[in-house]
């Protein structure tokens, strides 16, 4: 029968190993063996690389997740989901893809032209003012429209 482990203050222990004192005088500092403070910091050791481990590990399972949903997504269900859903889809996985790539996350263009109109629908729906509103301009030639690569520039 082994006897029950000594109450160290392992915070204590870090500190003065981490500020260079010797594991001989920290353990005379905490009043342990030299056995004693090695085998706890031996099994701190072996706790932190299983709590690496597990971030690996949980970074495979998330991976599992998301295929699973992706390969629950069929060209039928697709074709049956409302706009708003495709384009809220549309806009998650493109983000996605550039923070893989590196890129900046901002989506651009018509995508974000019709995420604008989404919320401006959704505001008007509720009562609550539209951000952003602006004054129409108007010019002097009402048959000039802006060009698809104007809009494509432009923010919402």
């Amino acid at each position: 029968m082994s006897r029950p482990k000594l109450d160290v203050d392992m915070e204590a222990a870090i500190d003065l190993l981490t500020r260079g004192v010797s594991i001989k005088d920290t353990a005379i500092e905490l009043g342990i063996s030299n056995q004693t403070l090695s085998n706890r910091i031996a099994d701190l050791q072996k706790k932190q690389g299983l709590l690496l481990q597990y971030r690996a590990i949980q970074s495979l399972q998330l991976t599992e997740l998301q295929a699973r949903v992706l390969e629950a997504i069929t060209p039928e269900k697709i074709e049956e989901a409302p706009l708003r859903d495709l384009i809220m889809s549309y806009k998650i996985l493109k983000a996605n893809e550039l923070v893989v790539e590196g890129k900046p996350s901002e989506i651009k263009g018509l995508v974000s032209y019709l995420i604008h109109l989404e919320k401006q629908e959704a505001a008007l729906a509720s009562g609550a003012p539209i951000v952003g509103y602006e004054e129409a301009e108007f010019t002097d030639n009402p048959n000039e429209e802006p060009s698809l690569s104007e809009l494509d520039e432009q923010g919402f």
